[in-house]
């Protein structure tokens, strides 16, 4: 019971750290938007991963996390890209920013 109600505690905490990043933008130019949060949060280099339809970012730092900016790993793809009915929600849920050309996604880390 006490885990079940950690757990949950943490689902929270974290939804409510993706609700922060969202309100942290403007819609306009997500992607310099994000490079400025990242850059502020002293992430001078980033872990970079190239899928087929979109690119992956994680702060790379030697000192602790401290914010959503250096501790979660974003998605960047096309925002005309076609999601799966069966990612929408997801994808939805975590979608940070949509401008007229990238969406960012901000998931925490594993």
């Amino acid at each position: 019971m006490y885990l079940l109600f950690l757990l949950s505690l943490m689902g929270c905490a974290k939804k409510h750290l993706v609700k922060e990043a969202r309100s942290a933008f403007t819609n306009e130019n997500c992607v310099k938007t994000l490079e400025i949060y990242m850059r502020n949060a002293k992430c001078g280099e980033v872990h970079l991963k190239k899928e087929p339809s979109a690119i992956v970012i994680k702060c790379k730092k030697e000192e602790a996390a401290v914010s959503i900016w250096d501790r979660y790993w974003f998605r960047i793809s096309p925002a005309v890209l076609k999601i799966d009915s069966k990612q929408l929600a997801e994808v939805e849920r975590h979608t940070v920013c949509i401008d007229n050309q990238h969406r960012i996604e901000a998931y925490p880390p594993n």
